[in-house]
């Protein structure tokens, strides 16, 4: 007499939904972190491109910043020099850095009626 007693009933058989939805739910939970390191992966990247033209840009600007003030000192030595020479009463040669550098358009104007030969100086 082994027999299942009828007294114990047995346990209601689950639905075969249920199975694949922990499935389903097991799949998610391990793709999850996959598919997070996949974004921040990509946006790592973008960033890295980002910062790539930041740095280049301020390169470019440092280097206009750099030519600028070369060109201000070259100026401002340029001047000096000036001054310096019309206070000791120097001439200017005919190859000279005391010739302006500014023209006003009356002076452009002059010149283009009237070329200037560098033998009259």
């Amino acid at each position: 007499m082994n027999a299942v007693p009828q007294s114990r009933s047995l346990p209601p058989r689950r639905v075969e939904s249920e199975g694949i939805l922990r499935m389903v739910l097991l799949v998610l939970a391990m793709a999850m972190p996959l598919m997070t390191l996949a974004y921040l992966k990509i946006q790592s990247t973008r960033l890295g491109y980002a910062m790539g033209d930041i740095q280049e840009r301020i390169h470019t600007e440092e280097e206009v910043q750099r030519k600028l003030l070369l060109e201000r000192s070259r100026y401002q030595r340029d001047d000096a020099v000036q001054v310096y020479a019309e206070k000791a009463g120097l001439q200017p040669r005919k190859e000279s850095h005391l010739i302006r550098r500014a023209f006003t358009t009356a002076d452009q104007r002059l010149a283009k009626l009237r070329p200037v030969s560098s033998d009259e100086f």
